[in-house]
């Protein structure tokens, strides 16, 4: 299983996991690596083109894969910057509402060079979680999931905000509507795989509701 230490610690870290990227029109790309074991679920972010660790990182779970309009309690966030803060639900907004982190949620970030895939000639931003598979409810066999990277509110030359699925709305400690986040399906018993094909023509709108125009998903 992998090292929690914000770097790419071999080149088969997480050669197990199941991964997604992303690709945004300003020739960015976000990759999101996931993989878990009997006690946790592990995730990877990945930002080959940023080379500074300026930003905040966010993961978010549908504990319960309702989706709604608006975050409940069982929707948790854990967003990374200088220190790893969790936030959860109000079931009256998507505005994150800050809670007291588990202590069974860790997560580091850091520089990756050579032994990542997407490894250049400088290194590159990455972040890694681990996250109790009970506190996160360990019989569910698949979430919803939300991922951003951020500069916002940090003081840097510019700010940037992309998401997965790519909701395009930069705004600080709100998230998308959770019926509009994408899946994310565990397995001990199954082989990773990539991402199902893109159903529908909506860009940026990924959802896991029937009303949605189309689901995204990636099994660990």
């Amino acid at each position: 299983m992998p090292t929690i230490d914000g770097t790419w610690t071999s080149s088969s870290e997480w050669n197990n996991a199941s991964e997604t990227v992303q690709n945004y029109t300003d020739s960015t790309n976000l990759v999101i690596r996931a993989m878990r074991d009997a006690d946790f679920v592990y995730v990877l972010l990945e930002m080959p083109e940023d080379f500074m660790i300026d930003g905040h990182a966010a993961i978010c779970f549908d504990t319960l894969s309702d989706g709604g309009a608006y975050m409940n309690p069982d929707d948790i966030c854990y967003i990374l910057g200088e220190t790893l803060r969790e936030y959860h639900g109000d079931g009256r907004t998507t505005l994150m509402q800050q809670a007291p982190k588990s202590p069974n949620v860790i997560a580091e970030r850091g520089l990756s060079g050579s032994n990542s895939p997407y490894g250049s000639t400088r290194d590159h931003v990455t972040y890694e979680f681990r996250l109790s598979a009970d506190y996160i409810g360990s019989e569910q066999v698949s979430y919803g999931f939300y991922v951003s990277f951020d500069t916002i509110k940090e003081p840097t030359n510019f700010s940037y905000f992309y998401s997965w699925p790519d909701t395009g709305s930069p705004e600080y400690l709100r998230v998308a509507s959770p019926r509009s986040w994408g899946i994310l399906t565990t397995s001990e018993s199954e082989i990773p795989e990539f991402p199902l094909p893109v159903i529908g023509a909506l860009a940026g709108v990924i959802g896991i509701v029937a009303v949605v125009t189309r689901t995204r998903i990636f099994k660990l």
